[in-house]
């Protein structure tokens, strides 16, 4: 499904900016995978009823409760939520009768590694990334701490920003103005791409940027932020942008 939400000029666009967990790769999958591999770690330290009945998923509701604890939102900049999962570890352990912090740092380790091992990129990125990558300066706005699984990109990005790097986190437009200087664009030159209304849409819609929303689930839009483009997957978008660059060249080509 595309869905174009608003009279928008595609042609102007020289650079695109992407949005990593839940967009170019599968965050939420690593995660719980990660969860289970040290749930096993956990287990191999601590051999007992309670960890035996302990489950990845009560291990997550822990950290959830840490994070409301803190006044944190699921998608905070990495370097906070980090802090959270190693106070989590910390609670799970007092939870399953032996409190240490040093088998919760180890613990926090395994997690870590295992979640980035784990971090897979969505079929459909490789093959637009390098279709995108043909046409315009590409980069990455995070608030998340995956930025070894740049790594794995079949293009190399011109710039990222990381909330924990740079010290804002979306929907703060200074994140967005950063990556406006790094891609020499003027507001409406730069379009961003991401899975989240209020992070990437609406912080790069109040930042003068173009924005796609990229809804892989094809969720309603409950809320009143409108994104100028919806999107499904990635291929989705790289037909658009080829199409709206065929046709610029083309008008140029006219007498």
């Amino acid at each position: 499904m595309t869905n174009l939400m608003s009279e928008i000029d595609l042609s102007r666009v020289t650079a695109i900016s992407f949005d990593g967990d839940e967009t170019l790769w599968d965050f939420r999958s690593a995660m719980r995978d990660a969860l289970e591999f040290t749930l096993r770690q956990l287990r191999a330290v601590v051999a007992n009823d309670a960890s035996r009945r302990l489950t990845a998923r009560r291990m997550e509701e822990i950290a959830d409760c840490v994070r409301s604890e803190h006044g944190l939102r699921a998608n905070s900049s990495g370097a906070l939520l980090d802090e959270v999962r190693r106070l989590a570890f910390i609670r799970t352990l007092e939870y399953v009768g032996a409190p240490s912090d040093e088998t919760a740092a180890k613990l926090f380790r395994y997690y870590k590694d295992a979640r980035l091992a784990r971090t897979q990129l969505y079929e459909d990125v490789p093959g637009a990334l390098e279709r995108l990558g043909n046409r315009y300066r590409m980069g990455m706005i995070s608030n998340g701490n995956s930025r070894p699984v740049l790594t794995r990109l079949p293009v190399k990005f011109d710039f990222a920003f990381f909330a924990h790097e740079c010290g804002y986190a979306k929907p703060d437009s200074r994140i967005f103005g950063l990556a406006l200087a790094a891609s020499r664009c003027k507001p409406g030159e730069l379009l961003h791409v991401g899975d989240s209304l209020a992070d990437d849409v609406s912080g790069a819609s109040s930042s003068g940027l173009l924005s796609a929303w990229l809804n892989r689930r094809g969720q309603p839009n409950a809320t009143c932020v409108a994104p100028d483009l919806e999107i499904r997957d990635l291929s989705d978008l790289a037909t658009i942008m080829e199409k709206s660059s065929d046709r610029s060249s083309l008008a140029a080509e006219l007498p």
